[in-house]
C-alpha cells in the first residue's frame, strides 16, 4: 500500500513541475512575443525616419547647386571612407524621383538607396495620377510602412 502512495505521490510531483513549468513557459513566451513586435515596430520607424534624412539630404544638396542630377558620397560605416556614390533624379522642387545608380524599378530603387535596414516582405508599389507614377507606397505584410510623394516630399503613414 505505501509503494502505491510513492508512486501517486510521484505523479502528484510531476504534474505540479509540469504545471509550474507550463505557466512560466506561457509567461515567458507572452512577453518574448511582445518584445519582438516591439522590436518591429521600431525597425520599422527607422527606415522610414532613414528614408526622410535622405529625402532632405538630396533636397539639400539640390538648393545647393540647382541641378535635376543629385550625386551623393556614400561613406562605409567602420572607417567612414568614401565607398561610391549615389545618384539621384530630382524634380522642378528639388525631391528625389529616382535613384539613377540602380538598375532597381523605380520605386524599389529608392527603398533600397535611401533608408539603411533591409526589411524582408517588404513590396514597394507605385502610386498612380492618370497613368502617371506620383509617389510610392511601401507595404509589409498587407500594412503600409510609410508613403512617399514626389511632388512635395512628403513620407506619411496613411
Amino acid at each position: 500500500m505505501s509503494e502505491m502512495n510513492n508512486n501517486s505521490l510521484g505523479v502528484y510531483r510531476f504534474l505540479v513541475v509540469f504545471v509550474i513549468f507550463s505557466l512560466l513557459y506561457w509567461v515567458l513566451a507572452g512577453k518574448m512575443l511582445a518584445i519582438y513586435s516591439d522590436v518591429e515596430k521600431v525597425a520599422e520607424q527607422k527606415s522610414k525616419d532613414d528614408f526622410v534624412t535622405s529625402v532632405s539630404h538630396i533636397r539639400h544638396q539640390w538648393m545647393r547647386d540647382k541641378h535635376p542630377e543629385v550625386f551623393i558620397k556614400l561613406v562605409g560605416q567602420s572607417d567612414l571612407a568614401s565607398v561610391g556614390e549615389l545618384k539621384a533624379l530630382v524634380n522642378e522642387n528639388g525631391f528625389v524621383t529616382k535613384i539613377l545608380s540602380t538598375q532597381n524599378s523605380q520605386c524599389d530603387g529608392l527603398f533600397e538607396n535611401l533608408q539603411s535596414i533591409t526589411l524582408s516582405e517588404v513590396s514597394s508599389e507605385e502610386i498612380l495620377d492618370h497613368g502617371q507614377v506620383i509617389g510610392c507606397k511601401y507595404v509589409k505584410n498587407s500594412k503600409i510602412l510609410f508613403k512617399y510623394l514626389f511632388l512635395n516630399g512628403i513620407v506619411s503613414n496613411t
